[in-house]
């Protein structure tokens, strides 16, 4: 997604990029998720080089459907895609609005015929007029998260969290994002208190990634079905955390959404009470 209007609050809701801060709004993570170690991974005893999130987000994907409501995308395998990742593969991105809400599934097939090894995520990024102004909610109390070093996830130090909420600051994004595994909330909401409104990002993946740039106004709101390597990763892409193993001939998929709502008073929540 390039752009995403809400009609009802008059605005853009994403964050529309730029070539300074981050030249990108809501890019497609695939075949990994985040940085790997040295920028490379072992596959059968061969060294591949492939950059942070994987090339998915600098390819172009064919429109193969199109109406009012929904469009689908296809991604196949290339020999550019070959020099990174020998698989052959069919990537399809599908969205779908309705109302105040949009679905975005993934579909990964393998059209190779070996399992195939990848992990995939979205990574839509949200305008933020002022960082004072917002606060990270969950569906429900989290425990923990993690933080990355030198682009790296840091497993051995978790950070206490023990809340269901945080708020959007300077000084909690200074070190690069927020890793969370495991969350037991479906939802994530970013919460525009002066506004009163709230953009829900929901999913049941294993892993999310909440990030912004310090003075920068956006926070990206991130489900991921993969994760970042950690220093102590031997670089094999099959034992890599997070990896997805696809046999041939199937198809793994997954989707989130993102959904427009109105912050409710406390008043309001006591009465439905």
């Amino acid at each position: 997604m390039k752009r995403l209007f809400s009609r009802e609050w008059h605005r853009e809701l994403l964050w529309l990029g730029d070539e300074k801060n981050w030249n990108r709004s809501a890019p497609v993570l695939f075949p990994v998720v985040g940085k790997l170690k040295d920028d490379e991974y072992n596959l059968k005893d061969k060294i591949f080089s492939m950059t942070q999130h994987g090339f998915a987000r600098d390819f172009e994907f064919k429109c193969t459907e199109c109406g009012t409501t929904e469009a689908e995308f296809l991604l196949v395998a290339t020999q550019e895609s070959f020099n990174q990742y020998p698989f052959l593969f069919e990537l399809r991105v599908r969205y779908k609005v309705d109302g105040s809400k949009v679905s975005v599934s993934y579909f990964v097939k393998n059209d190779d015929r070996q399992d195939i090894f990848f992990s995939i995520g979205a990574h839509p990024g949200f305008e933020t007029k002022d960082f004072a102004n917002y606060e990270i909610r969950f569906e429900k109390e989290e425990k923990e998260y993690f933080r990355v070093k030198n682009s790296l996830v840091d497993w051995s130090k978790p950070f206490a969290l023990g809340a269901n909420n945080f708020v959007v600051d300077r000084e909690i994004f200074k070190d690069d994002a927020l890793i969370f595994k495991k969350l037991k909330s479906k939802y994530v909401d970013l919460v525009d208190l002066k506004r009163k409104e709230i953009i829900r990002v929901q999913s049941n993946a294993p892993y999310w990634g909440i990030w912004a740039k310090p003075d920068v106004p956006f926070v990206c709101l991130e489900p991921w079905y993969g994760v970042a390597d950690s220093a102590d990763h031997d670089k094999n892409l099959e034992t890599k955390n997070g990896i997805i193993t696809l046999g041939e001939g199937e198809i793994f998929g997954f989707s989130y959404t993102i959904e427009m709502k109105h912050l409710e008073s406390s008043a309001e929540m006591a009465k439905k009470k």
